[in-house]
């Protein structure tokens, strides 16, 4: 198993295009380290379909795996080592947001153009955001569903970029991630879920990382100026020199340049159990 995974190269997707249906490859690798040769064609009138084909949207992509978890029940690792930039696709049923009560997966979903199948303006390049309902992966074959949040002293190493994929109530629909630098085999993926997915659950957020299977740190050096900023935003915010607003804080997203899916309190993913 060793040598295969140090054997193993995974190399990263090309984006499919409107303009050339041949370009609708399946993105998925099989369980033993070969790219998938099957082509994806829309399943329901839509300009892009979500890039897997039939077999892997019910088996998932096999550069990536399930396994347990302490205290989460299941986390998503790399199965082998991955490249910055791949791809990968979460998707999910299409329907209403369910009660942040409950277990919930699920994923705000902004269909794309029609034209384009992009989620920006082709003339403006304006972000199309255009909220229908959430898509749901419970019962399909998706893995994302399963990549953790980093913890307190942790970091994310993949993130999505408001790629979606799908039609405007139509069934079924994805979201596009891509890594963020290079994962090695085992290592858990992990992205940013948002202040308001704690919030609304009144959950603790706590380092996800174990031996087996860790998590990307943060650089500690980083990490004690940001917490020295938050300090000082405290500050300013009892003495009534800031009205508490988010140029006063650092938020512990470590993530800048990240297009977050978050969408006022909307529910995003829960631990799985």
């Amino acid at each position: 198993m060793s040598s295969n995974i140090t054997s193993t190269k995974i190399s990263p997707q090309s984006v499919p295009r409107v303009s050339d249906p041949s370009s609708f490859k399946c993105w998925a690798y099989t369980r033993i380290g070969k790219r998938c040769p099957n082509r994806v064609k829309s399943r329901e009138g839509e300009p892009i379909p979500v890039p897997y084909c039939g077999l892997h949207m019910k088996a998932g992509d096999g550069a990536l795996k399930v396994v347990k978890h302490p205290f989460a029940g299941k986390c998503l690792v790399a199965r082998w080592a991955l490249p910055p930039k791949y791809r990968m696709a979460f998707f999910g049923i299409r329907g209403r947001c369910p009660s942040c009560e409950k277990d919930d997966r699920a994923i705000s979903f902004y269909p794309p153009c029609q034209i384009t199948g992009k989620n920006r303006d082709a003339a403006t390049g304006d972000t199309i955001a255009k909220y229908n309902g959430v898509l749901n992966p419970d019962g399909t074959g998706d893995l994302i569903q399963y990549a953790a949040c980093p913890g307190p002293q942790e970091r994310q190493n993949m993130r999505s970029t408001f790629q979606y994929w799908g039609k405007r109530n139509g069934k079924i629909g994805g979201l596009e991630f891509i890594t963020l630098e290079k994962i090695p085999a085992n290592t858990q993926l992990c992205h940013w879920y948002g202040d308001g997915w704690w919030a609304a659950r009144g959950v603790k957020r706590r380092n996800v990382g174990t031996r087996e299977h860790p998590a990307p740190k943060r650089d500690k050096v980083k990490r004690r100026r940001r917490q020295k900023r938050n300090e000082e935003g405290i500050k300013k915010e009892k003495s009534g020199n800031t009205d508490g607003g988010c140029d006063d804080y650092d938020y512990d997203d470590d993530s800048s340049d990240i297009v977050n899916e978050i969408c006022c309190g909307s529910p995003l993913y829960a631990m799985a159990v």
